[in-house]
């Protein structure tokens, strides 16, 4: 792992770490590499099931792109980030946004990235990228987003 100023590493232990402010020195340490790759896409998307938090076996491309996203571009952090359709009870929502985040955390410290390196947090059905009445079960909401800095 790079060195990282004292401050930096602090804000970045831990999986329930809050978003992470980057100074203008930092911000333009970060690699060419990752910023054309942001260009390109600003988040990776992993799927999932209704009601569930395993990751199914053909979200592996989404996950191997990532891991080539941090080896290439060495960002300072990727930040994992659950979400949950509209589908049952708000505050099981987001727990479940929260146990889906974690187990794509999982899966990429398991194919190598620095636990210390990731940012884990559920959101529930606080941020949907998809509008959606209450009851109604939308893929495009039951995601986890993998963004870097």
């Amino acid at each position: 792992m790079k060195n990282l100023p004292i401050k930096s590493l602090m804000l970045t232990l831990g999986l329930f770490a809050s978003p992470v402010a980057l100074t203008a020195q930092e911000a333009s340490q970060t690699t060419t590499s990752v910023v054309e790759e942001a260009e390109e896409a600003p988040w990776l998307k992993v799927y999932f099931a209704s009601g569930s938090a395993t990751v199914s076996a053909d979200q592996a491309a989404t996950l191997d792109r990532a891991v080539r996203t941090f080896r290439e571009g060495d960002p300072f952090v990727m930040i994992v980030a659950g979400g949950a359709d509209k589908v049952g009870d708000p505050t099981a929502n987001l727990g479940l946004s929260l146990q889906r985040a974690t187990a794509v955390a999982t899966a990429l410290t398991n194919r190598g990235i620095p636990i210390e390196r990731l940012q884990v947090l559920g959101r529930g059905n606080s941020e949907l990228q998809v509008a959606t009445p209450d009851g109604v079960a939308e893929e495009e909401n039951r995601v986890v987003e993998i963004s870097w800095r």
